[in-house]
């Protein structure tokens, strides 16, 4: 019997989130988890199977880029735009001991229109009586429309994800199909870079008057994400740089921004920065610094890092952050909470219950010279911090 050689290719910059996720997975069926496509070419010996997981549920350039330099390799294609996602596939494989999971079914449970299109604008190619099984092949990118094979026609066709029932397998695991790809051409030459952040990884660089596919959009809208030839993985370019020939964008599955938190204070300046002053630290069961310290003047305003719910606005005389406000963040891949800590007594601008937009005043800054600001995600295991997680990463600037 051939040992089985298998990789869960990651998305390129995953962070520690989603090595947890797979962590049961990995530890089934002895896969290896990376996020280089090189270690899928450098393995030998056959099977391989490689498990690649595709935020936006395409297999597009990675999965042509492994083929073309190993045909007989194995694709395991997931779509798992979060790693809350990616656990949930990969846990109910573990649980049904399927290393490579079963195909999405579903059962209409009323008497559906079959279209040609992901839309009720689409016109009508068939029917459906309820109670008819059908097997999915794809999905839109807003996940309301299922792609099925027409068991007439014998081609693709679309119906109403909502007026079906799940029989078997698992929705996220289906592909994101887009009816016409939008296609872009640059302006200029531009930079095409790892993540959708000005400070990431350069990759290379797409000439003028190049054109290619739009392959997805960040969260914040600036970056677009297209095939570049030259790496395992697609790059970034900026939107603004971009001459839209076909389609449109917003149509594109949209990435979370690994960078959506602003800086509380307007110039900010870190006093403490997170982990600092481990010594002071471990009386209170910690490895160091359990947030940042900015510098802040005694009235200087400060302010929402990102929109959400204040769930906690108080002056709290018995706690070492004294006067703060709490805000909760639901985001694409989780919830987190950001804290403002050390703000000046009588001065808080909002109340428990409020949303609040990024950027809103909360508050002032204390007598003390500095604020003190943390975040924290539900769920998190961050070693002793628990928790408790570095913000900077977080911050765009």
């Amino acid at each position: 019997m051939s040992l089985i050689r298998h990789i869960l290719l990651l998305p390129a910059g995953a962070d520690w989130h989603w090595m947890e996720a797979s962590r049961f997975y990995v530890e089934r069926f002895r896969v290896i988890p990376t996020t280089n496509p090189e270690i899928a070419l450098s393995l030998p010996g056959d099977p391989l199977i490689v498990s690649l997981v595709l935020p936006d549920g395409r297999p597009g350039h990675t999965a042509a880029w492994l083929r073309q330099r190993r045909p007989s390799i194995h694709l395991d294609l997931l779509f798992a735009p979060t790693p809350e996602r990616l656990q949930r596939i990969l846990d109910a494989r573990t649980a049904s001991g399927a290393r490579l999971g079963r195909g999405l079914r579903v059962i209409t449970t009323d008497r559906l229109n079959v279209r040609s299109g992901p839309g009720f604008s689409s016109p009508i190619i068939g029917r459906l009586e309820a109670g008819t099984e059908v097997e999915v092949v794809g999905q839109s990118a807003d996940g309301a429309w299922w792609a099925i094979v027409d068991p007439v026609r014998r081609e693709r066709a679309w119906i109403a994800a909502a007026y079906t029932r799940v029989i078997r397998g698992i929705p996220e695991m289906v592909p994101v199909l887009l009816a016409r790809p939008p296609r872009v051409r640059a302006r200029d030459p531009l930079l095409v870079r790892q993540n959708p952040d000005l400070r990431a990884p350069i990759l290379g660089q797409l000439p003028e008057g190049v054109e290619c596919e739009a392959l997805g959009q960040a969260e914040e809208g600036r970056w677009i994400q297209i095939p570049f030839p030259d790496a395992a993985h697609p790059g970034w370019v900026l939107k603004e740089n971009l001459e839209i020939l076909q389609g449109t964008l917003e149509e594109l599955p949209g990435y979370p921004s690994e960078r959506w938190l602003r800086p509380p204070v307007r110039s900010p300046v870190i006093r403490r920065a997170f982990g600092a002053d481990p010594v002071s630290f471990a009386a209170w069961g910690l490895p160091g610094h359990e947030g940042v310290d900015f510098q802040a003047s005694p009235g200087e305003p400060v302010y929402a890092a990102a929109e959400g719910m204040v769930v906690m606005a108080a002056e709290r005389l018995d706690h070492p952050y004294g006067t703060q406000v709490r805000i909760r963040h639901r985001r694409p891949d989780g919830v987190y909470i950001t804290v403002y800590g050390h703000l000046m007594m009588g001065a808080l601008e909002v109340r428990v219950g409020e949303w609040v937009r990024s950027g809103q005043p909360l508050g002032r800054a204390g007598p003390q010279g500095f604020i003190h600001w943390m975040l924290k995600k539900e769920g998190a295991r961050n070693g002793a911090y628990g928790d408790i997680l570095d913000p900077i990463p977080y911050l765009y600037l």
